[in-house]
């Protein structure tokens, strides 16, 4: 009988996705793969080619949305409904950023893939983002997540780091309340503080020992991240762990991954960021610990490469 949904996002395939090789997955990430249904199927013929004509009319008619200093309020009032839900039931799911949705195509190894549950990319996260957090922000007295939305890493950075303090920032203040209510309901330390990429406080004091962490944050800088990386330079962190889309990762040449490229350039995400790492690196004023494409995204885009780095220099 032929099945369905015949691959299986693997150990091999988190593996891929983490930049490490597969023996070198943990026991509890191995834990948590069995936990969830990973089979697939991918996309081939017609259906391939709606799923890439659907991405790239959406491009095509500006029916994307841009990202940059003027989204301000389409965050605030993004991130105040879920505080709404959050504050009504206390249940940290209802935190789940609106803009994972269950049951659409996803992409893989420059492939569109279609998953046997419809709950496989919130699934894959919680791999990942247990991945992310146990292996690379350990030890540190205190996590700074910059542009922290929702609050749902929030309360996972704190029970799987054991770090002294959590501290989510954002430029939408229904963003510091979530912060700040789950400080407040939960015996985790967590804090809000609001905090602009464009126009960063360098007031913001960061004690010693502590890593700084963007998660699909970065991304709405478009090219407009020199701020914050002055700002990293000045407050030199221990650790820079960013996740995010990296346009130069793509393969141009594969028509999957053209999709990504046509849909990141239309909504202005973030460009040249490798680069100036890359730049201040043979100045003496950073070191690059990992360069990592993920090979794995939505529908209309991949996402959570990894920039792992840290400032160096005077």
């Amino acid at each position: 009988m032929t099945l369905l949904f015949p691959e299986s996002f693997d150990v091999e395939a988190f593996a891929l996705c983490f930049g490490i090789e597969p023996d070198q997955v943990p026991e509890d990430c191995r834990a948590l793969i069995t936990q969830s249904n990973f089979r697939y199927r991918v996309l081939e013929g017609d259906e391939r080619d709606k799923t890439m004509l659907k991405v790239l009319k959406r491009v095509d008619d500006g029916n994307v949305a841009v990202a940059g200093k003027k989204r301000i309020q389409d965050w605030e009032k993004g991130w105040g409904e879920n505080f709404k839900l959050f504050l009504n039931s206390g249940n940290e799911e209802d935190l789940t950023p609106k803009y994972i949705r269950a049951g659409l195509p996803l992409r893989f190894k420059g492939e569109f893939i279609h998953s046997a549950d419809a709950n496989f990319e919130f699934n894959w996260y919680k791999v990942y983002r247990h991945w992310l957090t146990t292996t690379w922000l350990q030890g540190f007295d205190t996590i700074f997540e910059f542009g922290c939305g929702s609050g749902y890493n929030l309360p996972a950075l704190a029970r799987l780091t054991g770090a002294r303090q959590i501290i989510g920032l954002d430029w939408a203040s229904s963003s510091v309340d979530i912060a700040n209510r789950l400080g407040e309901t939960t015996d985790l330390n967590i804090k809000g503080q609001l905090f602009d990429f464009f126009e960063p406080d360098f007031d913001v004091v960061v004690p010693a020992n502590s890593a700084f962490l963007t998660i699909g944050a970065l991304e709405q800088t478009g090219n407009q991240f020199g701020a914050f990386l002055d700002f990293i330079l000045n407050k030199k962190p221990n650790l820079c762990v960013n996740v995010e889309p990296i346009v130069e990762f793509l393969d141009q040449n594969n028509l999957v991954d053209y999709t990504s490229f046509r849909c990141e350039e239309a909504r202005n995400f973030l460009r040249g960021y490798v680069d100036a790492i890359r730049t201040l690196e043979r100045q003496g004023n950073a070191t690059i610990l990992k360069l990592v494409r993920s090979h794995f995204g939505s529908l209309m885009f991949e996402a959570f490469c990894q920039v792992i780095w840290r400032p160096s220099g005077p």
